[in-house]
């Protein structure tokens, strides 16, 4: 049995919980076509998984879909949009996706625009939970029927145990990804708000459906 999805899930859920963000530094001043509100909104938690996500960008988007589109992976990883995102003719500024059904857990929205205004292309992601205490449940359970005699000390109100290494691991594991809570940023021009610099790269099967 792989091991790799439910710790993904795990992790991820207890950076949304820590409040842990990845914060990208945009190296524009412009707002250009990012990505300030979405539905689910960003870092939500949420009962119930949605079958749809949608975005509302700074500006009017480019409709053609290999320059702006929505990529969203369930919490065990799969690529879960159904086809290209939509943009009404009439409400340029709005992008929406059909999602299949998936279950609890941490879910990431990938996003791409290119400006209709300026031709200028971002890039951005961030994640919301659908029902975290089942997750964690899940979790929980499995641990004490794999480890029976090892008794963990309570954790105080409002922390996880082993957080800072879970969370260290989940930030990698986005930094890996190329996404993270409420990235939004350049393409032309992108800096981290720590050193070093990163970028998001384009999933095998996000090119395999273009």
């Amino acid at each position: 049995m792989r091991k790799t999805p439910h710790f993904f899930t795990a992790a991820l859920a207890l950076l949304l919980s820590t409040g842990l963000m990845l914060i990208v530094a945009v190296g524009s001043a412009s707002a250009h076509a990012k990505v300030p509100s979405a539905t689910p909104g960003i870092g939500a938690v949420i009962a119930t998984a949605p079958t749809s996500v949608a975005v509302t960008t700074a500006e009017n988007m480019n409709p053609d879909p290999r320059k702006s589109n929505l990529f969203v992976y369930s919490p065990t990883g799969e690529l879960i949009s159904q086809g290209n995102a939509k943009i009404p003719l009439d409400h340029p500024k709005e992008m929406s996706i059909s999602i299949k059904a998936s279950g609890a857990g941490v879910y990431i929205v990938r996003w791409i625009t290119v400006s209709a205004d300026d031709g200028n292309p971002n890039e951005g992601a961030f994640i919301f939970t659908v029902n975290p205490n089942k997750v964690m449940g899940t979790t929980r359970v499995a641990a004490k029927s794999t480890t029976p005699a090892t008794k963990a000390p309570a954790p105080s109100a409002g922390t996880l145990p082993f957080v800072p290494l879970i969370a260290t691991g989940a930030i990698a594991l986005l930094v890996g990804l190329g996404v993270g809570s409420a990235i939004g940023r350049s393409r032309s021009n992108a800096t981290l708000a720590t050193t070093g610099e990163a970028r998001i790269t384009q999933p095998r099967d996000e090119a395999a459906m273009k």
